[in-house]
């Protein structure tokens, strides 16, 4: 039996030889395995690696296009800022989510606000004193759809002035014609007149005759002067320019006004700025001007007041060119002021606020302070009266300057005496400015 079992065959995996067997297999199946893992694990880093590259390439290519489209709109920006034109948007609600600096500075908005309905509705704008032309177009979106409206403002204000000035010519010139006519018309009776009346003034004894030959000889004259003031506004004069001292001509003017102030008791100050500006202008002409300003303001206060006068130098390059360099005169009276509703009219010709008044006094002065090319404004006072400005371009800093001094036959008039009227104030130089 012993025998029977020697001879017998083992079985695959019994005893310690199958045991080895096995195991050996179970390792050799491990380790193929890991292999396939491990080559798996490196089929892997390659993926991810490639995938990692090619997330660095997006990445650059993606910074790459992000810089270029802040680039892209850093210069859309610049040229927005640097555009002379008002550029808005607005969404569907009119609310500003774009704006440009010059349409900041011409509106005084900010974005986030609403767009007055104005700006949406009108060609044409006013804020204040400055007149903006609106155009409108629908921003369009690439599906068709529209997210909003732009609004380009353009700052129309001195092409309106030019407009204006080229009507107020155009009138001007008809009134030239029709006024050349009546001076033809009406002058010559009147000279004869004139000369009646003088001749009745020597020749009657009788008082109340000779009182009523000087009234006609008054009313021929008062007739006369609106007709040199018609002539001399519309026709306008040819001036003979001169370097000269403004201040020269100021102080005549003022001492010529001075009995003037003194007797409708109006105090004068002074306020001159310091050295002695230059202009280039006709030293008459702008006798005309100061006078005309000066009566015009004694009208509006009968009854006393005060009239400041002061000088100011100006040196800005973005004024206007011809006027970079400029000085400033200020007429302030204590008056009633200029209603709002009159200040636009206050230049036009045959305008008075006054009864019997003429209206060309200020029209004269806005044609001649025209011809010397520079300008004048008329405001009211923040404490009631009205302060008219006259600015002019000033001449070169070494000129060989002219003295200023009246023609012959110009009035000259009696300097005011000092006295509590009549008194200037020169704050120039701290010590009062009494007229001499």
């Amino acid at each position: 039996m012993l025998k029977n079992d020697l001879q017998q065959p083992r079985r695959q995996g019994e005893g310690p030889a199958g045991g080895i067997e096995v195991l050996q297999k179970s390792f050799e199946s491990f380790n193929s395995a890991t292999a396939k893992l491990q080559e798996a694990f490196r089929n892997l880093e390659i993926k991810f690696e490639t995938l990692n590259r090619e997330l660095e390439q997006k990445n650059r290519r993606l910074e790459s296009l992000v810089a270029e489209k802040e680039e892209v709109r850093n210069y859309l920006e610049t040229i927005l800022e640097s555009l002379t034109t008002g550029v808005v948007v607005t969404d569907h609600n009119g609310r500003i989510t774009m704006m440009n600096g010059c349409a900041a500075r011409l509106t005084g908005m900010d974005r986030g606000v609403v767009l007055p309905g104005e700006f949406r509705q009108r060609r044409k704008v006013r804020l204040g004193e400055n007149v903006l032309e609106v155009l409108t177009s629908a921003v369009k979106g690439r599906d068709g759809s529209s997210p909003g409206t732009v609004h380009i403002l353009l700052d129309v204000t001195r092409v309106e002035r030019l407009e204006e000035m080229a009507k107020r010519t155009e009138k001007y010139a008809a009134m030239g014609e029709m006024a050349a006519t009546i001076a033809h018309e009406v002058r010559n009776p009147l000279g004869s007149i004139a000369l009646s009346a003088s001749l009745l003034l020597k020749g009657l004894a009788d008082e109340k005759s000779r009182d009523r030959a000087a009234r006609i000889l008054h009313s021929v004259r008062s007739v006369d002067n609106k007709i040199a003031n018609l002539l001399l506004f519309t026709r306008k004069p040819e001036p003979r320019f001169r370097t000269l001292r403004i201040h020269d001509i100021l102080r005549d003017i003022l001492r010529f006004s001075g009995e003037i102030l003194q007797k409708e008791d109006i105090r004068l100050r002074v306020n001159l700025c310091g050295g002695e500006p230059f202009v280039r202008a006709d030293g008459e002409l702008l006798k005309q001007v100061f006078l005309n300003i000066i009566l015009n303001a004694v009208q509006a206060m009968r009854g006393g007041g005060e009239l400041a006068f002061e000088t100011r130098l100006h040196s800005d390059p973005a004024l206007t060119p011809g006027m970079e360099r400029s000085i400033e005169l200020r007429f302030a009276d204590t008056g009633p002021g200029i209603p709002e509703e009159d200040r636009k009219r206050i230049f036009d010709p045959f305008f008075s606020r006054r009864d019997g008044g003429s209206g060309l006094g200020l029209a004269i002065v806005h044609n001649i302070i025209d011809l010397h090319r520079g300008s004048v404004d008329v405001e009211r006072a923040e404490r009631g009266g009205t302060v008219l400005t006259v600015l002019l371009p000033l001449a070169d800093e070494h000129p060989a300057a002219e003295v200023y001094e009246p023609q012959p036959g110009a009035s000259k008039g009696r300097p005011a005496k000092a006295g509590k009227s009549a008194r200037a104030e020169e704050r120039k130089s701290g010590s009062e400015w009494e007229w001499i």
